[in-house]
């Protein structure tokens, strides 16, 4: 059997692919659900005592959100469509809100990752700074510029200004119609790569390296001096001009206040922390350059 649809034609064999791709994207959309369950039952419910807002916790509360508003308004057109084999994004309407709503999910997710690389960035190499201060101070402030500025990339090609959302591929999917070859289309498909893509990742190479080296460093220095050397002058006589310097090697995890121990501890588990949390930050930078970097290219 042979099914035409956006002037492909697709066989049975193509259907079977579709449907399974469609079931790996139906039990990914089960496990991201539950995930976000889970963090919203243990985070406000189960821990409502000892919770603390900090930077992060807007950033990952945006990005749960735009993932699950993808999950119900868009995804299920896409399954429904790879398990029935038919093109349900013919409808101009559908096909512009499904393209609306994925690109400025993934615009906002580009956001707050780059806000979160940089956010790491300034807590541990420009604590003091002002900047650092803001970012904290304002940390609910920031996620909602990025959700601004996101919609307004992506709200003007709904009214075909600057570019228009059509149908790729075989049709399951919508978004910019990047074979416009008008030069506001051009400009404007060039301006979205520039802002959205290489600007970003500028920032997120650039902070997670420079965090990566400075916990490396900070742990690789020495944690705890075991030893600290003393000079002590014995003196003969009144007129002696001959002096014994003797070096006494004082072992400080004996003699060392319990304090100096407590705060070199208490450093080494922030340092530990933060180097977590930077390994966190990396996983999601490299999840978003290897999700946008074919797709920018290719296109």
């Amino acid at each position: 059997m042979n099914i035409s649809l956006n002037s492909i034609v697709i066989t049975t064999i193509h259907c079977s692919l579709y449907r399974f791709l469609g079931f790996i994207l139906l039990i990914a959309c089960c496990i991201n659900l539950f995930i976000t369950f889970r963090y919203l039952t243990s985070r406000y419910f189960t821990k409502t005592k000892h919770f603390t807002i900090n930077r992060a916790s807007p950033v990952i509360s945006g990005m749960l959100f735009s993932s699950t508003l993808v999950i119900f308004t868009t995804v299920p057109f896409v399954i429904m469509q790879c398990f029935t084999c038919q093109a349900y994004f013919s409808h101009e309407i559908i096909c512009k809100i499904h393209g609306f709503v994925c690109f400025c999910a993934g615009l906002f997710n580009m956001y707050l990752v780059a806000l979160l690389s940089f956010s790491r960035y300034l807590s541990i190499l420009h604590k003091p700074s002002w900047l650092n201060r803001l970012f904290e101070q304002r940390c609910d402030l920031n996620v909602l510029c990025c959700a601004l500025l996101a919609i307004s990339w992506t709200f003007p090609p709904v009214f075909g200004i600057g570019n228009e959302y059509v149908r790729e591929g075989v049709g399951f999917y919508c978004s910019l119609n990047w074979k416009n070859p008008s030069i506001y289309s051009r400009i404007y498909l060039i301006s979205v790569i520039f802002f959205n893509y290489f600007i970003p990742l500028i920032l997120l190479v650039y902070s997670n390296l420079r965090v990566c080296f400075t916990l490396h460093h900070l742990l690789k220095s020495p944690k705890s001096p075991k030893y600290i050397r003393l000079s002590k002058t014995l003196s003969q006589s009144k007129n002696s001009d001959v002096t014994d310097r003797i070096s006494l090697e004082i072992d400080l995890n004996r003699y060392l206040p319990d304090t100096r121990l407590e705060e070199t501890t208490n450093r080494l588990q922030r340092l530990k922390i933060d180097r977590r949390y930077a390994l966190i930050t990396a996983m999601i930078a490299a999840q978003y350059l290897i999700t946008w970097t074919p797709y920018t290219f290719v296109e």
